[in-house]
């Protein structure tokens, strides 16, 4: 039920207090209209079955249209009470001038159910009629000047307080349209970001399940091809025998470590139990005594804030960075910088190497980059290769959400 004043109220109401609003409004309206048909059966007056039905079809037509109708009334409803519906009470007052203040209830309806566009009008209509049914339906001419001061003031100051309350609360309901919107598109975002997070783990799969078969796959088929020349060459010439046995075992090492580097890739080890600055430090060290480099480390402090994505999506970055050094760029030293900015974390790993090839990212069965970037950029991140002179540089530009603790936490 929509809410329809019978005096001047607010013209748009929130849903939670409509139903009640309306209600009220609804019970003290049936009640003037029982004390319109009492005055008007009161007195034997001329025409006053008439009046009676004329207020009938205005109560009804008022049950209908408003009470009955869902928020926002529909323009159709609206136009079918407002026309017609003063037109009646101004031939019900012409026969009986006592219900004149049956108009003031359309005044405060107007206010409460019509825009300011249809209202400041409407309403000005109904004073000018109220005007002379006071003043026993004699023409404005011969009204006193007082009481048309009087109307029109009272009209004035009416129409301010309509239209201020009116931009109030229309200042109100945009507030909470933008608010709305803004949880939405923050709920969307989180969906947005928890789905890339099961995407990047996928691609992160993915991306093991290929170096996994770039090196342990590779490694064992070599192997399988040692062992094989091994059983033939064994029996005519035992000391080269021994010698690629000398071979299959420092292939079976690098195997080992390439492997335990590969399944240390399923998480970042010690994340969970200390800093990333700690866990940081240590990749410089391990990294820096397998290569024979010197790996220096600078981590601002206040990384060991970000949030377990950022965290994660921080150590990676350095992770694989610091694994192409070891592998390819045959550097001396290398340097990894993590710094903390007002809005983002920015990872940054150089070295004086040989320099990163034109085409690193695109380069047939070597993902790791590629997946470096995907996951990057699905952080809303940015991932910057450069060749340098001498060496290279990988640096990643992760945005920083400030989270907000969730309604009732």
């Amino acid at each position: 039920m929509f809410p329809s004043p019978g005096s001047p109220s607010p013209t748009r109401l929130r849903p939670v207090n409509a139903e009640w609003y309306g209600w009220f409004w609804t019970v003290v309206t049936v009640l003037m209209y029982i004390w319109a048909f009492w005055i008007v059966f009161d007195s034997a007056r001329p025409y006053a079955w008439l009046v009676a039905t004329l207020l009938t079809i205005q109560l009804v037509m008022y049950i209908r249209a408003i009470a009955l109708s869902r928020w926002p009334v529909p323009n159709l409803w609206l136009a079918a009470y407002f026309i017609p519906g003063p037109i009646m009470w101004a031939v019900c007052t012409w026969f009986d001038p006592r219900l004149w203040w049956m108009g003031m209830m359309y005044f405060g309806q107007m206010w409460g159910c019509l825009p300011p566009k249809a209202a400041v009008p409407g309403t000005a209509i109904i004073m000018l009629a109220v005007l002379p049914a006071t003043n026993g339906w004699r023409s404005l001419e011969d009204i006193p000047p007082s009481a048309l001061l009087g109307f029109g003031f009272g009209w004035i100051g009416m129409v301010a307080v309509y239209l201020w309350i009116s931009q109030v609360i229309r200042s109100s309901d945009e507030r909470a349209r933008l608010i709305r919107e803004l949880e939405s598109a923050n709920h969307e975002l989180v969906i947005a970001r928890e789905r890339e997070s099961d995407l990047s783990a996928l691609r992160e799969r993915e991306r093991l399940a290929r170096d996994l078969h770039d090196t342990l796959g590779h490694t064992l088929s070599v192997m399988s091809v040692q062992l094989e020349a091994i059983q033939r060459l064994y029996r005519v010439d035992p000391e080269r025998g021994s010698e690629h046995i000398d071979e299959l075992k420092t292939l079976t090492r690098d195997s080992m470590s390439e492997l335990r580097r590969s399944l240390d890739g399923l998480r970042a080890p010690g994340l969970g139990e200390r800093q990333l600055v700690a866990a940081l430090q240590d990749l410089g060290v391990a990294v820096g005594q397998r290569a024979g480099i010197t790996v220096h480390c600078e981590v601002d402090p206040g990384v060991s804030a970000l949030t377990p994505a950022l965290a994660e999506t921080v150590w990676r970055v350095a992770q694989e960075a610091l694994a192409n050094v070891e592998k390819h760029a045959r550097a001396r030293s290398a340097a990894v910088r993590v710094s903390r900015e007002p809005q983002s974390v920015r990872v940054t790993i150089s070295d004086d190497g040989v320099g990163l090839p034109a085409d690193a990212e695109g380069r047939r069965g070597h993902y790791g980059l590629r997946g470096l970037r995907e996951r990057v950029e699905g952080l809303g991140g940015v991932l910057t290769l450069a060749r340098l002179q001498p060496g290279s540089r990988v640096e990643a530009l992760l945005p920083v959400y400030i989270e907000t603790p969730a309604a009732g936490s």
